[in-house]
């Protein structure tokens, strides 16, 4: 839709054809002024419907919607009453009589009624439009929070459930970065894990000019502890995904030992009825193999704020 504006005070004779197509004209471009009404946005209550009956009812008033012949939006007048079985676009055609000659459809009349029609809507779906100054106070309140908001420090090691990396963080894979792209974090974390292990164990020789993240990959993390050898130095690693006991780490035990000579039974110790024949053996046990090392675990993703 255009605007059109009717030039009436520059005409000749100071008179102007009072038509249905300058009427048309007037409608639309009243039409146009109510699709502001899109900044509030679509079942917005722009004016009054104060709820009313404890909910129940709702005063009169003006909403923004977007209907079925007017899609980009109009305000409506909401006629008051009973929200429970919701409202429709109330139609009424209004004829009138001039010089003689009957108009039986010469305007229509627009509004919201409680009830229901052939287009409906339901009052749980409008909400309040706020102003814009009030816009403006939520905005700023919002900027100074989000001023207020410090992210992770440089050199924080972070779980993460994502498939993509957050914008900032870098995998914690033992990687190698240069030290003038990353001013600030290598000014964090130094170069502590420049002769670290990677996830296989062997340990890292770090370029010249560069630093490295730690690698995480596979690890449990354990905390620092300067008292402790095995965990007073950044970056130290230990541990096995299993293990196969040694004859040492067993727990003390013994074996009972049976004996059978000539029909009758002895049992290991004491001095009668010894047998001497030779170092008693009880039968071969065990599989001979590793068992595991680790608690229950849960995989995710170690990363680091790098920016």
């Amino acid at each position: 839709m255009k605007q059109i504006h009717g030039r009436y005070l520059l005409q000749p004779n100071k008179d102007f054809p009072a038509d249905c197509e300058m009427l048309d004209y007037l409608q639309t471009n009243a039409h146009v002024v109510s699709i502001i009404g899109n900044i509030a946005g679509n079942k917005a209550v722009l004016l009054g419907c104060d709820p009313m009956d404890n909910g129940a009812r709702r005063a009169e008033g003006y909403v923004f919607l977007h209907t079925r012949e007017h899609p980009e939006g109009e305000v409506l007048y909401w006629e008051g009453g009973a929200i429970g079985s919701g409202m429709y676009l109330k139609q009424e055609v209004i004829s009138v009589q001039a010089q003689g000659y009957d108009y039986p459809q010469a305007y229509v009349r627009r509004s919201l009624a409680p009830g229901v029609g052939e287009e409906n809507y339901r009052w749980e779906d409008f909400r309040e439009a706020q102003s814009l100054p009030a816009l403006d106070a939520e905005l700023a309140a919002l900027r100074k929070a989000l001023a207020d908001m410090k992210p992770s420090p440089l050199g924080m090691v972070e779980m993460w459930a994502g498939r993509g990396v957050p914008d900032g963080y870098l995998l914690c894979e033992g990687q190698q970065l240069r030290q003038t792209e990353y001013p600030e974090l290598f000014a964090a974390i130094g170069a502590a894990f420049n002769n670290g292990y990677d996830c296989n164990g062997r340990q890292l020789t770090t370029s010249a000019g560069f630093f490295r993240l730690p690698d995480l990959r596979g690890r449990f993390v354990v905390g620092h502890y300067g008292s402790d050898e095995d965990y007073k130095t950044l970056g130290a690693v230990g541990g096995k995904k299993t293990h196969q006991l040694t004859v040492e780490e067993l727990p003390a035990h013994d074996h009972g030992l049976f004996l059978q000579h000539a029909g009758k039974r002895f049992t290991g110790g004491g001095s009668a009825n010894a047998l001497n024949e030779g170092d008693g053996r009880t039968y071969m046990t065990g599989g001979n193999k590793p068992h595991e090392n680790r608690p229950p675990y849960y995989a995710l993703a170690y990363i680091m704020r790098t920016k």
